[in-house]
């Protein structure tokens, strides 16, 4: 019993020893910054790839040999013919229903012309009715005829039209596959055509910032490269067009896709990488300090809140989700608290402090 009482005496003479200590110190002189309660905004540093939005294997449906293709990096308009089969077969099959059908013109002129004749001799009761319908039936005939052979030529007319490559939009040829003089399949590519203006970003993201992303969000970029010749790439900007909500099985990534400003797409080519800057939010307002403010321990994370009247009282905190300087934490803070950011070497529990403002 006498033990323990000595024992509490002595914890209370230490503690009173070490309350009048520190009420004896001189202030210790920190610097303080107040709690703030917003969302968290942080930059997530991405690397993405330049395409164009229209990027083209162009082919030919028909079967033939080409007669030429553009040479890689011609610059086309949409429209114009990149390439062309030989037309002489088809020319030729178009010269000889040409010439059926004139014959048969002429022969459906003959038959209007009988047909009047023996309508007159019926009416006289020189002919009969049986001739008049076959001559009838014969006009009409031969005007099914000239129909099928106008339609026939037709068909030859839209092969012609098949036969050349057109641009399906503006942009380069940036690959010729086929050249003059080889046979080419219905379907086989001949030429990529690459759009050289209408660019847009596609990057990967972590499945986690899902739903922290909107369409219409502007994403900062700049191209990879420049700093190998001591020059700093402009930072451009686009804007988020589409999210892909599918996730790659391996990364567990997905899909965005920005357009890319008109103005700084001759800044970029297609399929070139580049270094993406994205701007996430938390969504929520949280409590948050500046990391400089947090003590690590092995023990646990506290911090130092300042009264008002410049006293420090040490607060366990959980550390949460941060940006570059600042972090969310959850303990007994409340946004306009003051914390210590520097001079915690020193600084203990209930001490007095010299407070300094950043």
């Amino acid at each position: 019993m006498n033990a323990t009482r000595q024992l509490f005496s002595s914890v209370v003479l230490a503690t009173c020893f070490t309350s009048a200590a520190l009420a004896q110190q001189s202030p210790v002189p920190v610097l303080v910054e107040q709690v703030r309660e917003q969302a968290v905004e942080r930059s997530l540093p991405l690397n993405g790839r330049v395409h164009s939005r229209h990027d083209a294997s162009l082919s030919l449906t028909l079967s033939g040999q080409l007669e030429w293709v553009l040479e890689p990096g011609t610059l086309v308009r949409k429209g114009e013919v990149i390439g062309q089969l030989d037309q002489q077969p088809i020319l030729l099959r178009k010269a000889e229903l040409s010439h059926l059908a004139q014959r048969e013109q002429v022969n459906g002129a003959y038959l209007d012309k009988e047909l009047v004749r023996l309508k007159r001799l019926m009416e006289a009761n020189n002919a009969s009715e049986r001739l008049v319908d076959e001559s009838e039936s014969q006009r009409d005939i031969s005007r099914l005829e000239l129909r099928s052979l106008q339609a026939r030529i037709a068909q030859l007319d839209d092969e012609l039209r098949r036969s050349r490559l057109v641009a399906p939009f503006s942009g380069v040829i940036a690959q010729r596959l086929k050249r003059g003089g080889e046979y080419v399949n219905p379907g086989e590519p001949i030429a990529r055509l690459v759009d050289l203006e209408q660019l847009e970003l596609r990057f990967q993201v972590p499945v986690s910032y899902l739903g922290r992303l909107q369409v219409n969000q502007q994403v900062a970029f700049a191209a990879q490269g420049g700093q190998l010749l001591g020059e700093t790439p402009p930072t451009q900007q686009s804007t988020v067009r589409t999210i892909i909500p599918a996730a790659d099985s391996n990364s567990q990534t997905f899909e965005v896709r920005a357009d890319i400003d008109s103005s700084g797409s001759g800044t970029v080519i297609a399929g070139q990488l580049v270094n993406v800057s994205l701007q996430i939010s938390s969504g929520k307002a949280t409590v948050q300090i500046p990391r400089d403010a947090i003590v690590l321990r092995s023990e646990g994370n506290y911090v130092f809140r300042i009264d008002e009247k410049d006293k420090a009282h040490r607060v366990p905190v959980e550390v949460g989700e941060g940006s570059t300087a600042w972090v969310s934490v959850r303990g007994k803070l409340s946004r306009g608290d003051w914390v210590a950011v520097r001079g915690l070497e020193r600084l203990q529990d209930g001490q007095t402090v010299m407070r300094r403002e950043s």
